[in-house]
């Protein structure tokens, strides 16, 4: 339903970006270095590396960089060999040291080269090491105080890892401008018609909206309690959802959260996911 106050604004709104903007390589470079590079820069998540010794390359900056955790906690070190500029650890795993496959040179969790094979003089090179802000978990290395920016944020609570591990990462590669991502993201207009298992379990009717000037918030409701999945795959989750909460529905249906310009953080029951362009 909607009134006139609310027709008058959608009225104001009708204006779309240029379609060139979605296809012109100028201006993708320009959003490369204005938003991107001056953006929040996620890295991962700490639970990625949750036990002493454990190490996660990350496969979306080219294996470049590694995620361990070491005496001091969670660290991003560089994942190039100081001598030859070999990748050395690939997925993930566990170890006491890390190795160069090429020449066996030996670095400690911490960057500091412990060995360099024939070597009389051991060379004073240490692997680069990027800070790391840490929010709920969630790791960045951008210009941006995200912590700061994320005070204020209704949220925060149902943003609490605690008690989660790590399923699975997926790497997914689209064929379109990342606007046409985010914008899609950011409207609940296709949930219903397009998603028509998400659809039968949330409702954006009663949808509450927080806007800050880096994030904003969308947290949607339970539909009619869960009565009626919409796939198979949803019925098998709304049987769990229910039988956890002993035949009541969850607090919300969800929870999107999108931080400027291109994270994305979900809240489903149980279910938390990050999402990245």
């Amino acid at each position: 339903m909607s009134n006139l106050a609310t027709a008058d604004r959608l009225r104001q709104a009708t204006s779309q970006l240029p379609v060139s903007w979605y296809c012109d390589p100028a201006l993708f470079a320009l959003e490369q270095r204005r938003l991107f590079q001056h953006g929040p820069g996620y890295v991962g998540h700490a639970l990625m590396v949750p036990n002493p010794g454990d190490y996660y390359a990350l496969a979306w900056r080219d294996n470049a960089q590694v995620l361990v955790r070491n005496a001091g906690g969670v660290e991003l070190l560089s994942n190039v060999c100081r001598h030859r500029q070999a990748v050395m650890l690939k997925g993930r795993g566990n170890a006491e040291n890390i190795v160069c496959p090429v020449h066996r040179w030996t670095y400690d969790l911490n960057g500091r080269l412990l060995g360099a094979p024939h070597f009389e003089k051991q060379p004073c090179v240490m692997l680069d090491s990027t800070p790391l802000a840490n929010w709920h978990g969630l790791l960045f290395d951008g210009p941006r105080n995200v912590a700061s920016e994320l005070a204020g944020i209704g949220v925060a609570k149902d943003f609490d890892f605690s008690g989660y591990m790590l399923d699975r990462v997926e790497i997914h590669e689209c064929q379109y401008n990342w606007k046409s991502f985010i914008e899609v993201y950011l409207e609940d207009y296709h949930v219903g018609p397009f998603h028509p298992g998400l659809g039968q379990f949330v409702t954006t009717d009663n949808l509450r909206w927080q806007f800050a000037q880096r994030y904003s918030v969308q947290t949607v409701g339970v539909n009619n309690a869960l009565a009626k999945p919409g796939t198979r795959a949803y019925e098998r989750w709304h049987k769990a959802v229910l039988e956890y909460y002993r035949g009541e529905p969850p607090k919300h249906g969800a929870i999107w959260v999108t931080i400027y310009p291109n994270i994305m953080l979900e809240w489903y029951a149980h279910v938390l996911i990050v999402s990245t362009l």
